[in-house]
């Protein structure tokens, strides 16, 4: 995984690196927007507990947003920045007797950086992408049959996309979007618009 971060890295150094040759050759746009949507964080109900303590519910679904904003170097390659907030997710534990139970939640964010790869179809854009979520999920404390824990993480983990966009007018789209951030299997399904400037 590690090796797969720095092979990442250096292609999206080498790409910064051409963006002054891709400018000058072609007209730039920038773009921004607003998304909503479901989300399901999946790996949160597989969240590792603390010895003598067993799952008994959980909800991994949440209703998120993001904002985002990006550069068109070409009219196939842009490089977008996001801040995605996930919702809450939440769990209930129980004690290996189950006298005690306690419910533990946490909102998961991220802040990512990606390539988008588009294929204009039109009024129609297809886009993919792929780059590097920060994503941080945190609990508060918990006690559970004596003892104390959190849940949650804060690493950086690949994040990739699939979506449509479709034009309105020369400046708005709306935009459908499915994206998974990879190793916390958080899925996030968002409708949103769009502004090109």
């Amino acid at each position: 995984m590690r090796r797969e971060k720095h092979v990442f890295l250096a292609a999206v150094a080498a790409a910064a690196l051409t963006l002054p040759a891709l400018a000058l050759a072609q007209d730039g746009s920038g773009y921004f927007g607003l998304s909503i949507g479901p989300s399901k964080a999946k790996h949160w109900c597989g969240s590792d507990l603390p010895s003598g303590a067993a799952l008994a519910a959980c909800d991994p679904r949440g209703k998120g947003w993001k904002m985002f904003a990006g550069y068109r170097v070409y009219r196939v390659l842009a490089f977008e920045a996001s801040f995605i907030d996930f919702d809450k997710a939440s769990l209930t534990a129980t004690s290996a007797s189950g006298t005690e139970t306690t419910t533990v939640s946490a909102r998961a964010t991220a802040l990512s950086a990606a390539a988008v790869a588009t294929i204009p179809l039109w009024d129609l854009e297809l886009f993919g992408k792929v780059g590097i979520a920060k994503v941080k999920a945190q609990s508060h404390e918990a006690s559970l049959a004596g003892t104390t824990f959190k849940l949650g993480k804060n690493d950086n983990e690949a994040h990739v996309g699939l979506g449509l966009a479709y034009r309105l007018t020369r400046e708005w789209d709306v935009r459908a979007e499915l994206e998974r951030i990879r190793d916390s299997r958080i899925d996030f399904f968002s409708l949103g618009i769009q502004y090109r400037y």
